[in-house]
């Protein structure tokens, strides 16, 4: 099991390091094998965070703080309105939704530029609270964030860190409440915690240079794809 998890966190990290999300939906189900839903929640919660924050700190350079202000602070509100609903509206109807959404995001990316078409920034602050309370009901709050990065054609190395800049804000709400109710569940599952993030900071090296040789082009067209492929992953799932 152990070496199952850390196989899967180097290679999905690697593989996320553009996208921007991925890590926490791989997770999961494998760590559902070895405990219960709320520690396997609260495992991968760590295991995120400490990610982010090695991923963070390799592209601190490119963080656009405007954006983080205006999208990432009301997108950690929207997160945590949707979480509160969730128990109440979740339905798989939600899902298709943002399933189609994402598409619709995600395909902008693959028009020719002089058809393309941008959210007028003046919504940012809409766009992030809404994001993140669609990502709070459903989940795959990290794709909905990454889609809508995509509208402002940040390079790269901007595009990772400032989209990583508030995956942590956002990680840095929820992890105190899970120590608070789950914080005993941690203290026999540290030795393979840490051997895990180790594992998802050496994946995160090898993706990070990977990203290195993408073109910009290339780059924005990998995350719209993985964007999409999220996106129509949702709706078949929910047929």
């Amino acid at each position: 099991m152990l070496l199952l998890l850390c196989a899967a966190a180097f290679g999905v990290a690697a593989l996320v390091v553009a996208a921007g999300f991925g890590l926490g939906t791989a997770l999961t189900p494998l760590f559902l094998l070895a405990y219960d839903v709320k520690t396997a929640v609260f495992l991968v919660a760590v295991v995120h965070l400490a990610n982010n924050l090695f991923r963070l700190a390799l592209f601190r350079r490119g963080i656009d703080f405007t954006i983080v202000g205006r999208f990432g602070l009301a997108s950690i509100a929207g997160a945590i309105a949707g979480s509160l609903l969730q128990p109440r509206i979740g339905n798989p109807s939600l899902e298709i939704g943002l399933g189609g959404l994402l598409v619709v995001l995600g395909g902008l990316e693959f028009l020719p530029e002089q058809k393309a078409w941008r959210i007028p920034r003046r919504y940012d602050q809409a766009g992030g609270f809404f994001s993140g309370l669609l990502g709070g009901l459903i989940g795959n709050q990290g794709a909905l964030r990454s889609a809508y990065l995509l509208n402002y054609a940040l390079s790269k190395e901007a595009f990772i860190a400032t989209g990583t800049a508030i995956a942590c804000l956002i990680d840095a709400s929820r992890i105190p409440v899970y120590v608070a109710n789950y914080g005993a569940n941690l203290a026999g599952a540290w030795g393979y915690l840490l051997l895990v993030i180790a594992c998802a900071f050496a994946g995160t090296l090898k993706g990070a240079r990977l990203v290195q040789r993408l073109a910009e082009a290339r780059f924005h067209r990998v995350v719209a794809g993985a964007i999409v492929a999220t996106g129509v992953l949702l709706i078949v799932s929910n047929l």
